[in-house]
Formats: structure tokens, sequence, C-alpha cells
């Protein structure tokens, strides 16, 4: 028996890898649309995320030198 080629496709499981594939596409376009307008936002309201604000004191997250040898100005 011979088989067309949408059974051949269906056998192959070629169907279902292009639909996964064409999937994660969509997501990922998804993903960068939020990104971009996530950078809008922060660029509107003046603050990035992870930027601080102007005038912030930005403490040292590492070990040395100790803080009671920093400066104090």
């Amino acid at each position: 028996m011979e088989r067309g080629w949408f059974e051949t496709i269906q056998l192959l499981g070629l169907d279902v890898q292009v639909i996964i594939v064409l999937l994660m596409l969509a997501l990922d376009r998804m993903a960068a649309l939020s990104r971009a307008l996530g950078r809008v936002i922060a660029g509107r309201t003046g603050s990035a995320k992870g930027r601080p604000a102007a005038g912030a004191v930005v403490e040292s997250s590492d070990g040395w030198p100790p803080k009671e040898w920093r400066t104090s100005h």
C-alpha cells in the first residue's frame, strides 16, 4: 500500500515537531516583545531595573576592605 505525502509526514512525527518549533518561536517573540516593552516603560519612568537612583548610596557586597576601613565621606 502506497502512502501519501501527508501520511508520511505524520508517520515521521514531523507535524508534531513543526508545531513545537513554531510554538517555541512564538514564545521567543513574545519574550523579546516583553523585554522591549519593559525597557520602554523603564525609560519613561526614568529608572531602569538594576540601575540605582541618582544620589543613592551603593553598598559594596564584597567583604574587602571591611566596612570599618572604608572611607566615611
